[in-house]
């Protein structure tokens, strides 16, 4: 069931009940009208959309125009770096850390961060993957094999604290329809197990840089091409902290831009660090919605 795993996980609770659907109201059947409570009470238990659903409009949960000085404002940007981006609106999120996927151009990427933060800004890129951070200090970047992510240590302005930030993006998934075809099935199998490879790829990399630098508190963002429901996300201990599941407030889908069904894009932190809210930002031009992530150190 691969292919689940790239859909929401109330479009496949309703893609199974629409067999019992049918049953009930074609045929009167009582076991289809079960069958019909029981997908739909499965796809509410099981849902990650619900709790920050119910969090929208509540005073808290809206981000403010800045974060205080004990926290850090997370950005993600997903294909972000187009020739003319919008400055102005990007500017106005106050973003501490920009964590962009799909840019390749490292030459238009300095032009971008140069633009949001001034020539203070520092940035680290490997392949289409960037960090840019605003102010503080910020180590060399380490790779991550066989994806264009990247690892680097920062450590921000008027804070003794240093954060370990990582940039991922799996890789990504077709949209395919044909689920007749062996073949589809057959995609989305290979396409999970590349995305658990390169995963480990992740967790053996930072166990290699914490052996050598020592733990630090972590930062996760990226693109991460799958439903939060996929088994993929096992590997992901409970120390990882999804900033939009906890504090987040609103949908949450990020792709396709225009009309979101899917939470590809997500923010994770670990202890000591603290989510305090997070939310979905429209940027034109982009791929994607984008999260903004408001994240409070010690």
């Amino acid at each position: 069931m691969a292919f689940m795993t790239s859909l929401p996980i109330w479009a496949c609770c309703l893609i199974f009940s629409f067999p019992a659907l049918l049953a009930w109201l074609i045929f009167g059947s009582r076991i289809g009208l079960l069958g019909v409570i029981v997908w739909f009470a499965y796809g509410i238990v099981i849902t990650d959309f619900i709790p920050p659903i119910a969090r929208t409009g509540m005073e808290y949960y809206k981000m403010p125009p800045a974060p205080d000085s004990r926290q850090i404002r997370i950005l993600t940007l997903y294909g972000g770096c187009v020739e003319n981006p919008p400055i102005e609106q990007i500017s106005k999120l106050r973003a501490d850390v920009i964590f962009i996927q799909g840019c390749s151009n490292h030459n238009r990427t300095l032009k971008f961060a140069y633009s949001i933060f001034g020539r203070t800004s520092y940035i680290k890129q490997i392949g289409s993957c960037a960090i840019i951070v605003r102010h503080g200090q910020i180590g060399p970047a380490q790779s991550i094999t066989d994806t264009s992510g990247l690892i680097v240590d920062w450590i921000p302005e008027n804070s003794s604290l240093a954060i370990r930030l990582i940039n991922i993006s799996l890789e990504p998934f077709e949209h395919r329809f044909d689920l007749y075809s062996p073949a589809c099935w057959k995609y989305f199998h290979t396409l999970r197990f590349i995305h658990r490879k390169q995963l480990q790829y992740l967790f053996d990399t930072l166990k290699e840089v914490g052996s050598q630098h020592g733990e630090l508190p972590i930062i996760l963002a990226g693109n991460f091409s799958a439903a939060p429901q996929s088994p993929i996300f096992s590997k992901l201990s409970s120390d990882f902290q999804d900033c939009f599941k906890l504090k987040g407030a609103g949908y949450g889908a990020t792709h396709p831009v225009n009309f979101p069904l899917l939470r590809l894009d997500r923010v994770f932190c670990t202890p000591p660090l603290k989510p305090e809210r997070a939310s979905t930002v429209l940027i034109p031009d982009t791929v994607r919605r984008s999260i903004l992530a408001d994240i409070s150190m010690p």
